[in-house]
């Protein structure tokens, strides 16, 4: 829903601040008094191209803002997400439209592109009359119009869920036919990877062990003579560290019995002679280990050296060697069992494939019969929108290859394109080509009237009440008052039959200020409708009868 359009020195408009409600937003005022502009406004929100020209004079930059009510925007949330735009509760747009040309586009405060704006814009808001923004025009959004009336959305979201299943059969199996060359050559290839890394019997944290044992190796004889001349010193050699200690331990304890604080003392160096001992036994122990293996460090750099060679072409670690290997034996393992996967999955498309056009002739039947009652509704709203005689068409065509083959798809095999033929002798033609925008606002009014079902939030209308007065004009307001009932509805008009029927109520008026036209809008309240729809019934003079007149539509209009 459209809240609020703000808009600034654009065209005759100096500062305009428009509210819409709910329901049917009618404005009038008289001819060139601005209502295009508006529209003309509008279409700059939906992502149309901009000129310097829309700039009122003397300013620099016009600025159109709209705020939308964000949750009755269905799929608007998703796109923002995915265009990394922010998703307010509102969603406000934001056009600037500059002299120099550097025009700006802003989607809830974040700078965005054209594209953007245009994507989004096809989702909010639909114009009807001489404009661009006409979606029920697109032939490919009309076979959603045709399952939407006849209630086949269900069947189709069945028939769109085996669909997709299809569509993941058929990729897979389209991966699996290769050529058998291009297969032999792949088996090949994966053959000697799986190979070379099972030759080499990996195991999970070989290589830290091996370097701590190269380490080793390399520094055997300093770790010898450290070790030995430690032993020594420590236990074998005359004075050593031991016999010492022990001549000091054997004084002290001599001594001890004249004073006792010594005892301490000689507990500590009886510890420390335990501890000693224990160092020189492992020392000698340790040296006497100790290996001079020039071969053995040769086969341990060569261990490292293949391991090394492994991790630049299969991973960096031993884990992610190994588990490479385990992703090459799978991949051999589709490949041997190649054609026996192909069959299974052939027959497995197969059996979806029988369901889906078991589904897409359901789809087509109940179509053909959607088709044929919507034709006689629409036909019966156009006649009562004085479009007598006029024939519209669902014509229902299978997609089909070159081969003349049927071409599935989400939404079955058919091809839905509604045509018209408004006038008694020519063909109908399809419903994109309709020159008249009184025409086309009123077919689109009868297929909106008659459907109700439209994603499109916001339906402005303008100049629905070309070529038409009196009691159709009075038609065209009661139906643009059902169509408001699931849209917001904003419809430019010169007849006060349909103004009559307005929830809410705009004048549009230009006046000179400061020796420059500026264009105003106004919402009306009750005594100010009866004196508009005096004026639209009226003209200059309006009488205490047109007065009258005007209050009876107004009544008559709050009836229906």
């Amino acid at each position: 829903m459209l809240l609020e359009l703000n808009i600034k020195d654009f065209a005759i408009i100096d500062n305009l601040q428009i509210s819409f409600g709910k329901g049917l937003n009618i404005l009038t005022g008289e001819t060139g008094a601005g209502k295009s502009i508006i529209v003309d406004a509008v279409k700059l929100i939906l992502g149309d191209r901009a000129s310097a020209d829309d700039i009122r004079s003397s300013k620099d930059e016009a600025v159109i803002e709209a705020m939308l009510d964000s949750a009755s925007c269905k799929g608007i949330a998703t796109l923002l997400e995915t265009a990394g735009l922010q998703n307010d509760e509102n969603l406000v747009i934001r056009r600037i439209i500059s002299r120099s040309g550097k025009n700006k586009v802003f989607i809830n405060g974040s700078m965005a592109n054209l594209a953007m704006l245009q994507d989004i814009g096809s989702r909010i808001i639909d114009i009807y009359g001489q404009h661009e923004h006409q979606s029920l025009t697109r032939s490919e959004e009309h076979i959603d119009i045709l399952d939407g009336f006849g209630n086949l959305m269900p069947l189709r979201q069945e028939f769109a869920g085996i669909y997709k299943e299809y569509a993941l059969i058929k990729s897979e199996l389209d991966n699996l036919t290769l050529d058998s060359q291009r297969l032999v050559e792949k088996q090949d290839f994966l053959n000697f990877q799986s190979n070379e890394i099972e030759a080499a019997g990996l195991k999970a944290g070989e290589d830290e062990e091996l370097k701590k044992e190269k380490e080793i190796l390399a520094n055997a004889e300093k770790l010898f003579e450290a070790s030995n001349s430690g032993h020594d010193i420590l236990y074998a050699a005359s004075g050593a560290v031991l016999e010492r200690v022990g001549h000091v331990l054997n004084k002290l304890k001599d001594v001890s019995r004249f004073d006792q604080r010594l005892k301490p003392t000689i507990e500590t160096l009886e510890t420390a002679i335990s501890q000693l001992e224990d160092a020189a036994s492992f020392l000698r122990d340790y040296s006497q280990d100790i290996s001079f293996e020039p071969r053995r460090l040769e086969e341990v750099d060569n261990r490292l050296d293949t391991i090394n060679k492994l991790k630049k072409k299969y991973g960096q670690t031993i884990d992610a060697i190994l588990q490479k290997k385990e992703e090459v034996d799978r991949e051999l393992d589709n490949i041997i069992h190649h054609d026996e996967k192909i069959t299974e999955l052939q027959e497995k498309l197969e059996s979806a494939k029988e369901n889906l056009i078991k589904l897409s002739k359901r789809l087509s039947e109940k179509r053909i019969d959607a088709a044929k009652l919507l034709k006689k509704k629409i036909e019966t709203e156009l006649s009562d929108l004085n479009m007598k005689k006029t024939v519209f068409e669902v014509r229902i065509e299978k997609n089909k290859d070159i081969n003349g083959d049927f071409i599935l798809g989400e939404k079955g095999v058919d091809r839905v394109e509604f045509f018209i033929s408004p006038n008694i002798g020519e063909e109908p033609k399809p419903l994109s080509k309709i020159a008249s925008g009184g025409e086309l606002s009123r077919i689109m009014l009868a297929i909106k009237r008659i459907t109700t079902t439209g994603k499109i939030p916001v339906l402005i209308f303008d100049e629905v009440d070309a070529g038409i007065g009196g009691g159709t004009a009075e038609v065209v307001g009661r139906k643009l008052k059902e169509v408001s009932k699931n849209h917001q509805v904003l419809c430019i008009t010169h007849l006060p039959q349909i103004a009559a029927y307005a929830d809410t109520h705009y004048s549009v008026s230009k006046e000179v200020r400061g020796g420059r036209t500026v264009a105003g809008v106004k919402e009306l309240k009750a005594d100010e409708r009866v004196a508009e729809l005096s004026r639209m019934l009226g003209g200059v003079k309006i009488t205490d009868k047109t007065k009258e007149h005007a209050i009876e539509m107004l009544e008559n209009a709050r009836k229906e």
